[in-house]
């Protein structure tokens, strides 16, 4: 079908924008003392939006959208706007249950987002992980194994069964936050290609409690 050779060409796009910027990243050893620092100061960022593209692929399907992730404190709300499965999707929650809601009718609760969105997006999407990983920290109590850079920043991470690939960083407000980077396990990929970071409270999420 046509549509599924434009989304696959999409994705495709979108991975090679990634391995094509994994050179960026400064040359030495890795800098535990940095990442150490690095880790506190990102403890300490709870308010936060951003922008940019996703693509996510199974190995058989996939495609890419426009996505918006804004984060007050536990509760966040992510949107994606893309030409698969779903259409659009808005998500609501905190780090416990999520609500999901898609343009072709899926409505539910899950406090299970990999299972459950497996079933919809046939992607298993780490909703309540990623809200760590997108800012380059792992998640809390849960094992992992990283890899650092000469800045202390993180070039690959390890955990819950997913592999965390970082290729680039952008200053925003004080922070080196990521702006390319590569989930995955097994066959799954989700890309992300982040545009824009606003840090700091700049609203609270729709239909969560002030």
């Amino acid at each position: 079908m046509k549509w599924r050779w434009l989304i696959m060409a999409a994705a495709l796009l979108l991975v090679a924008g990634c391995a094509g910027i994994r050179g960026i990243a400064p040359s030495g050893p890795a800098n535990e003392a940095a990442w150490q620092s690095r880790r506190a100061q990102l403890m300490r960022l709870h308010d936060w939006e951003m922008q940019g593209r996703v693509g996510m692929s199974n190995g058989s399907d996939g495609g890419s959208g426009a996505m918006d992730w804004l984060q007050h404190g536990e509760l966040l709300q992510f949107d994606f706007h893309g030409p698969f499965g779903s259409g659009a999707l808005d998500i609501k929650g905190d780090g416990n249950v999520l609500h999901v809601k898609s343009s072709r009718g899926d409505n539910f609760i899950t406090s299970d987002p990999e299972r459950d969105f497996m079933r919809l997006l046939h992607v298993p999407l780490p909703v309540l992980r990623m809200r760590y990983w997108v800012i380059g920290l792992p998640a809390p109590r849960a094992a992992f194994t990283r890899q650092l850079d000469a800045k202390g920043q993180l070039e690959q991470l390890a955990q819950l069964g997913w592999q965390i690939s970082y290729f680039a960083y952008a200053n925003f407000d004080g922070h080196d936050l990521p702006t390319r980077m590569l989930i995955q396990r097994g066959q799954v990929r989700i890309k992300l290609a982040i545009e824009q970071w606003r840090l700091g409270r700049t609203s609270t999420p729709a239909g969560t409690a002030q």
